[in-house]
């Protein structure tokens, strides 16, 4: 092949490659996390913003609003996502933090959509909802 071929050939597969590369990002956006920090609508339903907060200690996780499902499962002291938030058994850490309100996420020990107790987070207020974080 001559060296005009070569380059035309070249141009041709950077011509078909160059929209696949630039659509992909978008593509990237309708499957899971978007530029924004955020899940589809399509992945996780109406719960579909996540909402950044910091723990600050490490919290056992729940498959519900309530203590006697536990999964066995933990989320580690540090900043973590949350969908939304609701009421439930109230629980207390042992040291004094009480609260009504659990908080939906995933936790750190591979279980989703998961209830931790509001008590853990670093924002957290005795007995009172998240601000700014959804209802379920």
């Amino acid at each position: 092949m001559t060296r005009a071929g070569t380059l035309r050939t070249a141009a041709l597969a950077v011509a078909l490659a160059l929209p696949m590369a630039l659509a992909a990002p978008a593509a990237a956006q309708t499957r899971g996390e978007t530029a924004a920090g955020t899940t589809s609508a399509e992945e996780r339903g109406a719960l579909s913003v996540r909402h950044y907060y910091t723990t600050w200690r490490d919290a056992r996780s729940y498959w519900s609003q309530d203590t006697r499902y536990t999964t066995g499962g933990w989320l580690w002291a540090g900043r973590h996502y949350f969908f939304c938030q609701t009421e439930g058994t109230a629980h207390s850490d042992g040291k004094g933090a009480n609260s009504t309100w659990w908080v939906l996420t995933d936790d750190d020990t591979g279980n989703r959509d998961v209830f931790v107790s509001a008590t853990a987070l670093r924002v957290a207020e005795p007995w009172k909802p998240i601000e700014g974080l959804p209802r379920c």
